[in-house]
């Protein structure tokens, strides 16, 4: 069994059936779009393979807890994809010290806490994995979206040391994403322009993003490690984020 945290739409959703596809049940969480939540547990029974969609609000730590309490009901877990985020636009010079704090809630505190839980609950004599998405940013950080950047990098940097604490029955690896999909609102051309000044002068295919969890999924060997999955845009320096491009 998987879980995969914001998996209702866009890229969780396409990582949650390529968590299928290497054969896995699936937990499909959601905060609140449970109609997209449902639209995906379709898609994967129709693979052949079971899925649940539950409901959790991340930053709550009770909430958190019966998540794992209610995927682990469903079937042994034995693989976490930390794909949930929060990801506001700031600066330094305008950051909010709650801002800060809220980001970190999202995308440090709530994986680390379901690292814990998933670790406690993986059965005696399984191997257990877990992926945490990332961000190219964290390779080639800019001022742009501070707080988030901010966030990013710790749990980048835990990558490593999680490894460790947790070897040799679970594996620990990231996936660091450059510019995938448009963000809401983000007009066309500028979504374009950020494509092309990456050195592969394209963003980043869904579909890319779904081998590399597949590789992880099945590389026993493998942790530790975060892939950066980013057409090359973490080699370059830029002074803005790709969405200034």
């Amino acid at each position: 069994m998987a879980l995969v945290t914001a998996a209702s739409r866009r890229i969780g959703a396409v990582l949650t059936k390529a968590a299928a596809q290497a054969g896995h049940d699936v937990v499909v969480h959601y905060r609140s779009d449970a109609q997209g939540a449902q639209a995906v547990v379709q898609g994967i029974e129709a693979m052949g393979r079971r899925a649940v969609a539950v409901q959790a609000e991340l930053t709550d730590a009770g909430a958190r807890a019966a998540l794992m309490d209610q995927a682990a009901a469903f079937g042994p877990l034995r693989a976490l994809v930390n794909n949930a985020s929060l990801f506001v636009y700031d600066q330094l010079e305008t950051f909010q010290e709650a801002d800060l704090r809220l980001h970190h809630e999202v995308n440090v505190l709530a994986p680390l806490a379901l690292i814990r839980d998933f670790a406690a609950r993986l059965p005696d004599g399984d191997e257990g994995v877990v992926v945490n998405m990332l961000d190219y940013k964290v390779t080639a950080p800019n001022p742009d979206f501070f707080s988030y950047t901010v966030s990013r990098v710790g749990i980048a940097h835990m990558t490593g040391a999680l490894a460790l604490a947790l070897a040799p029955r679970i594996r620990v690896c990231g996936i660091a994403p450059g510019l995938t999909l448009p963000s809401a609102g983000w007009p066309e051309a500028d979504y374009q322009a950020g494509a092309e000044a990456t050195p592969l002068k394209r963003p980043v295919a869904v579909e890319d993003l779904a081998a590399a969890l597949t590789f992880i999924l099945t590389a026993r060997s493998l942790t530790g490690q975060n892939l950066v999955v980013d057409a090359g845009a973490g080699l370059t320096r830029r002074e803005r984020d790709l969405e200034f491009a």
